[in-house]
């Protein structure tokens, strides 16, 4: 599977020390890795010739493993702060190891919010993203499962026939995840560049996060070695739950989609027929 990293924060703080820990796990995750700053946050960052600009948000991200990775050590190697950062390294469980498929993907809403998205998981029902194939700038269906989520965020805002405030966005949110979420492991992390969204539902803590007093990170694993650990508590489970300025502002009620970590070793054990092998 893959690994995910977050921060919201009110201001920005500097995180190489978390990121250097988090991208060294990518020995096991070797497939690619990503991260995503916003640039209104005046990041000291300079390396444009290797950045992608995607209106507001600044993208780096190569399908190589991040402890092999050129780009990413220089980038380790100066001050990388931000209040709202996305990182991801990859370990395919699907679709060519190039860097269209490798996370975060970048989107941007009806009204010109532009979004990024990291998802650790993988889709067994893909009903709801079948039609984004032909849409997507890669192949994943991480990237698809983004498409329909801001599809369903501009469907709510349509229906409205406004653009959506907070509020809104968070119960289209919720009600597109937790379609979603139905057989699918789905650990994702969004942003809008002002809240930061997360999910988890696996029945395995797969999701930590650190809360400091303006700030919050999140990941895949605790970071920061044995004294920081005691500080990480679980993302909480089944629900969509919102951060701003580094602390939580919203969360949903429970949706009841479980899904069962037992599922992954049935897939390598029977394929396709694990869901009749204990039907």
């Amino acid at each position: 599977m893959c690994e995910l990293f977050a921060v919201n924060a009110k201001s920005p703080i500097v995180v190489n020390d978390y990121l250097r820990e988090f991208y060294s796990h990518s020995i096991h995750h070797p497939h690619g890795w990503g991260l995503a700053l916003r640039n209104s946050e005046g990041s000291t960052i300079s390396l444009e010739d290797s950045a992608q600009h995607e209106g507001d948000i600044t993208l780096y991200k190569e399908p190589v493993a991040a402890y092999q990775s050129q780009l990413l050590a220089r980038l380790l190697d100066q001050p990388i702060a931000g209040s709202h950062i996305t990182g991801h390294i990859r370990n395919s469980t699907g679709g060519k190891q190039t860097r269209e498929n490798c996370h975060p993907f970048i989107a941007t809403d009806m009204f010109g919010t532009e979004w990024s998205m990291a998802h650790n998981g993988i889709l067994f029902n893909e009903e709801l993203s079948w039609s984004y194939d032909r849409r997507e700038a890669g192949e994943t269906d991480s990237e698809r499962a983004m498409l329909f989520f801001l599809d369903c965020l501009d469907e709510a805002a349509l229906r409205k026939g406004a653009p959506l405030d907070f509020g809104g966005r968070f119960d289209a949110l919720a009600s597109a995840i937790a379609q979603f979420s139905n057989l699918n492991r789905l650990n994702v992390i969004l942003s809008d560049g002002t809240y930061t969204y997360v999910h988890t539902n696996t029945d395995k803590y797969t999701l930590w996060y650190r809360q400091m007093p303006d700030a919050v990170v999140i990941s895949t694993h605790p970071l920061g070695g044995e004294d920081e650990r005691p500080q990480w508590k679980p993302v909480p489970q089944y629900r969509l739950i919102a951060f701003k300025d580094g602390k939580i502002v919203r969360t949903s009620a429970p949706h009841g989609y479980v899904f069962c970590e037992a599922i992954l070793e049935l897939r390598k054990v029977f394929g396709d027929d694990w869901q009749a092998a204990v039907a």
